[in-house]
């Protein structure tokens, strides 16, 4: 009888056929092993490792000496603070920020295919703006950045000129021709498509187009996913000229570093996370209609309390709504950071350190959340926004959600520390009534 497995045993299987490979060729720390693998999450590599162990594929020995390190804390490495900060990463924008060494290998790229004063767009890639600033490289780099909190933050310290507010997913795109265009949309097909989509737009005839990809072992069917990417490809009028595994570094933000350390993961290397480089040469014009993507989360409002970053989902202001955060999963951090986790929908209330919490009046705790930002009382903004004073219960709900605030902000700057932005250590205190 003939065993059909699914697609999601066929990656299991494969995923085990890596980490048996890892070990054979000497991989002994539960770290190297995850590096070694080709983008292989680390708890779906933890999961590999006891599967083996049961099939009797590697010993317990094997494990426990792989393993002993993974429950260790390991010692955080030192990075320089950049000269221009970015926002902290929040997980609703899938966002994760290219190491320096991957950030200067693009730059790098993008040199030796272009001219000295060519313009390169960057799309959704404002680490890469950030180094060519800080080390005057020779091209004009332009971002195009759909999230408001970051492009803020950049036009702040880089010439206006280099920074463009703009969803190229879905926004009237700027006139302008470019002579490489370097893009890292969010690792699903369709965002992936419109992405390239976009570049081809804005990427002159002969010039290159620099994708980071998601690699194999991701998530079941990426080589399917892939092969479709280059149908699409060629359909606009490009040609894969180059492809390099696991060629691009990131650097774990810390919502991530949050999902491993509830998983157990402690000592996982904070550059784990590969992409895998293709490029791309626009060879002719090709009239194919944009493709339609719908949004990846609803709508949220983001406020910004000493660099933590929390979003309220569509806020209500009516009446008087208890705005304490309801904790819906164990410990609060969502042990997921993929679009595809049903828990996602429980929230009302998300933080940059991936928090979630319900919240039944949400529109209160955006009054709160604005007076705090600014050193106003939250008691006297809830109130002129309900246009009359609080009563005493709902003076003490104003306040125990304010604590909370207050922690959740404690808790996350301190996480922040160790992401090597530059941070505002000031302390937030609740503003008296």
């Amino acid at each position: 009888m003939t065993i059909i497995k699914t697609e999601t045993q066929i990656f299991e299987d494969a995923v085990d056929g890596w980490v048996l490979e890892a070990i054979a060729c000497g991989v002994r720390s539960f770290d190297q092993l995850v590096v070694s693998l080709p983008g292989v999450y680390p708890s779906i590599a933890l999961n590999s490792l006891q599967r083996l162990v049961s099939a009797k594929k590697i010993s317990t020995e094997v494990l426990a000496n792989v393993l002993k390190p993974a429950k260790q804390r390991l010692q955080l490495p030192n990075y320089s603070c950049h000269q221009i900060p970015l926002p902290i990463p929040h997980p609703l924008d899938y966002d994760w920020r290219f190491s320096d060494a991957a950030a200067r290998r693009l730059l790098n790229e993008c040199a030796k295919i272009t001219n000295i004063d060519d313009t390169i767009v960057l799309l959704g890639t404002p680490s890469l703006l950030r180094m060519g600033i800080e080390e005057s490289y020779s091209r004009h780099l332009l971002l195009l950045e759909a999230n408001h909190t970051v492009t803020h933050s950049l036009a702040q310290a880089v010439p206006k000129t280099q920074v463009i507010q703009c969803d190229v997913m879905r926004e009237q795109l700027p006139s302008l021709t470019a002579a490489a265009v370097v893009l890292d949309p969010p690792w699903y097909p369709k965002h992936i498509q419109s992405f390239l989509w976009t570049a081809s737009q804005l990427c002159q005839i002969g010039g290159y187009i620099l994708l980071s990809m998601p690699p194999v072992g991701t998530r079941p069917g990426i080589q399917e996913e892939w092969a479709k990417i280059l149908d699409w490809a060629q359909q606009i009028g490009l040609t894969l000229v180059k492809l390099e595994q696991s060629a691009l570094s990131y650097v774990t933000p810390p919502f991530e570093l949050n999902v491993l350390r509830a998983e157990g993961l402690n000592a996982v290397s904070r550059e784990w996370r590969r992409g895998d480089l293709a490029v791309f040469l626009r060879r002719h014009q090709a009239e194919i209609p944009r493709p339609t993507v719908t949004s990846l989360e609803d709508e949220w409002t983001e406020e910004v309390l000493l660099g933590v970053r929390i979003r309220v989902r569509q806020p209500n202001i009516l009446e008087f709504t208890d705005p304490s955060l309801i904790s819906v999963i164990p410990g609060d951090v969502l042990q997921s950071v993929s679009r595809r986790d049903s828990r996602r929908q429980l929230a009302d209330v998300w933080t940059s350190g991936n928090r979630i919490f319900a919240c039944q009046g949400r529109g209160v705790l955006l009054q709160i959340l604005r007076a705090m930002k600014i050193g106003r009382s939250p008691y006297e903004a809830v109130a002129v926004s309900l246009k009359r004073p609080l009563n005493l219960n709902e003076t003490e709900l104003v306040s125990h959600a304010a604590n909370q605030i207050v922690n959740i902000v404690s808790t996350e700057q301190k996480e922040i520390l160790f992401f090597g932005e530059q941070r505002n250590n000031t302390r937030l205190s609740l503003a008296a009534g």
